[in-house]
């Protein structure tokens, strides 16, 4: 697991991102004080399904995987790992 730096939700500082946008201080403040309901947690997953959706629009309109990759501000490695994900849900609906 990598560790992320984060400008904390709620103190505003930076430090280890434990979750929800909160430094790991934070968060474990507002969890053992049961306010953690203030933070919602983060649905970055939502943003990679938009991205792969993206991806596919544009490889189908002929762009390379690194190509399109570029194009929405990703590595060429996860250009190669949307590109999998494409051909696995075809595989699965075929």
């Amino acid at each position: 697991m990598t560790t992320v730096e984060v400008e904390c939700a709620c103190c505003g500082g930076t430090g280890l991102h434990e979750g929800r946008a909160l430094c790991s201080a934070c968060y474990t403040w507002h969890r053992k004080n049961r306010t953690l309901h203030r933070y919602p947690p983060l649905h970055t997953w939502l943003e990679t399904l938009a991205r792969i959706g993206q991806f596919a629009e544009l490889r189908g309109q002929g762009m390379s995987i690194r190509a399109a990759a570029r194009q929405l501000g990703v590595t060429a490695r996860s250009g190669q790992r949307y590109e999998q994900r494409l051909k696995a849900r075809q595989a699965v609906t075929s």
